[in-house]
């Protein structure tokens, strides 16, 4: 296995909606080339990995020398996309991770969130009416962004190239199918500013979002579903590796449940609302949060946080609210258990 590592100068992307929901996470930007589309019968042979570092953004590759190379190649390339909190893909939900479990097995388990900019752009945004078609470049030409590219080759002369490449051990060759890694992940990353077109609450309401614990005791979490019942805002998701069990009914006279298994990995949580004519609210007052937080938001009223309105959902509120109780619940209540034990 041969790695690669560069820093590239190019500025970290900020938004407020993206700080919302990132800040302090340390994001890494991936990308595989394989010998093919089915993880059944084709290998891994290129993992690549573009983090935000404080001098720059650093770009990490893993090279298979050899087919009999793949799972070394494959288990460095993990172990580097595990030391994320967020990888950022282009079609990753579909490809690059399925891919990956498929050829690592278990040892795949427990990968951090996926933020699937293909997804985002599919589903919700506007752009996909003015092209002719969503695939990364495509989409890289629409914001701009085609002249920073200077690899000329697609995804399926990346396969050509590298059999080419076992037979003849060209460098030249393997220069090339380096270069068109590189670029993809740079390229991704750049593309984090397609987020501006975006509906990102929308977005990460349905397609899930990450907690972050901030503590090396317990994991981040990933919200996986929210949904309303007649009386409870419920939140399901599944833990990192240091899952822990924990239950709760009430704590320390706030009205929430709280259901954490370390075996399967999960977590259910239960908030209680409140209906009323053609309002869903939270009380927060009585959830004991810090109505500060909130009261930027128009729906925030005498300490009662309006979630849906007219059958008008309100994406950021929810999400925000969520992510609060979250982080409430594994700082406050988790992490205390675990330094009390």
């Amino acid at each position: 296995m041969t790695y690669i590592t560069d820093t590239i100068t190019y500025p970290h992307y900020h938004s407020k909606a993206f700080t919302l929901y990132f800040k302090g996470m340390k994001l890494g930007a991936a990308d595989i080339e394989t010998t093919g589309l089915n993880p059944e019968k084709c290998s891994f042979v290129l993992g690549g990995l573009l983090t935000e570092e404080k001098s720059g953004l650093k770009a990490h590759q893993f090279f298979a020398e050899d087919l009999s190379l793949e799972q070394e190649t494959l288990q460095a390339y993990l172990s580097a996309l595990k030391s994320c909190d967020v990888l950022l893909t282009y079609n990753g939900h579909r490809f690059d991770l399925p891919f990956i479990r498929r050829r690592a097995g278990s040892c795949a388990e427990m990968l951090p969130y996926n933020l699937d900019l293909y997804l985002l752009v599919k589903n919700y945004s506007p752009i996909q009416k003015f092209l002719p078609n969503l695939k990364q470049k495509t989409v890289e030409n629409f914001m701009g962004l085609w002249e920073h590219r200077r690899d000329e080759i697609s995804g399926g002369e990346s396969v050509a190239l590298y059999y080419q490449y076992l037979s003849q051990r060209d460098p030249c060759v393997k220069q090339t199918i380096l270069l068109h890694n590189h670029d993809d992940i740079i390229q991704l990353y750049r593309l984090l500013w397609v987020l501006e077109k975006c509906d990102l609450h929308k977005a990460l309401y349905y397609m899930g979002f990450p907690v972050c614990t901030g503590s090396p005791q317990v994991s981040n979490l990933i919200v996986e579903n929210i949904s309303f019942s007649k009386d409870q805002l419920a939140v399901k998701g599944r833990q990192g590796p240091k899952a822990v069990s924990y239950r709760c009914f009430e704590w320390d006279g706030i009205p929430c449940s709280a259901q954490f298994s370390a075996s399967s990995r999960t977590f259910t949580v239960f908030v209680p609302i409140i209906r009323h004519s053609s309002m869903t609210l939270v009380d927060l007052q009585t959830l004991k949060l810090d109505i500060s937080v909130f009261e930027k938001y128009p729906g925030c009223q005498e300490g009662f946080l309006i979630l849906e309105e007219q059958d008008q959902i309100h994406y950021l509120e929810i999400n925000h609210f969520v992510k609060v109780c979250l982080e409430r619940i594994l700082n406050q209540w988790i992490t205390k258990k675990s330094q009390e034990a």
